[in-house]
């Protein structure tokens, strides 16, 4: 399954999304939408997954837009492993209480680290309380993809992706390789993260291998 990542759009274009895709997630850093807006959007046909990566918002502001969407249908949340440890503690038991997944992820935009970390990171991961693991790192070479794309042999609930062109391999082999889902951005310029590709163009790769 493709998961369209909606972020740097209208909350019109947001919309357009909900109410046709099957999954899409909402980059709440990324959108300057209303809790109104928020609510709407997670409360239309497709599955929603809600993220809000931190920077200049405080981590209690974060929190509530969270709780927020997840009161209103969010069906899956994602937070940052090395988020502070209260904040994980609050938003874990709230997601779990109402009936949405948790998404940890891990994140390296400089490099991907070697096996044993990656392996010893899925392990942190799920010990935090996620249902499903996200690996994001940057690729720099074929050997960084081939060690992202070995964490699937760990036999758990992971999603491992690499970030840059070189990476893009890692995005169309996610679902191939046990992943859940993997993401395509809304459009041409509208990525939410490098070396994300648009749905039409991985819909056309996975027709093209029968997919």
């Amino acid at each position: 399954m493709i998961c369209t990542s909606i972020g740097n759009t209208n909350y019109e274009a947001a919309l357009e999304k909900a109410c046709t895709e099957d999954l899409i997630e909402l980059r709440l850093d990324l959108l300057n939408i209303t809790d109104q807006q928020t609510k709407t959007l997670c409360s239309q046909k497709a599955r929603t997954i809600v993220a809000f990566r931190p920077g200049r918002t405080p981590g209690k502001e974060r929190l509530e837009k969270l709780k927020t969407a997840i009161l209103a249908g969010a069906r899956l949340v994602d937070t940052e492993w090395d988020a502070e440890e209260d904040f994980l503690e609050e938003l874990v038991p709230f997601a779990r209480g109402n009936d949405c997944r948790v998404i940890i992820s891990f994140y390296d935009k400089d490099k991907t680290p070697v096996k044993r970390e990656l392996e010893h990171i899925v392990r942190e991961c799920s010990m935090s309380g996620a249902d499903i693991v996200k690996i994001v790192c940057r690729v720099n070479s074929h050997e960084d993809n081939a060690r992202l794309l070995s964490l699937y042999s760990l036999g758990k609930n992971i999603i491992a992706i690499g970030l840059g062109n070189t990476g893009k391999i890692t995005r169309l082999a996610a679902p191939l390789a046990g992943a859940e889902f993997t993401y395509a951005s809304l459009g041409k310029g509208l990525e939410t993260a490098d070396g994300q590709m648009t749905k039409s163009a991985m819909e056309r790769i996975y027709k093209s291998l029968g997919q």
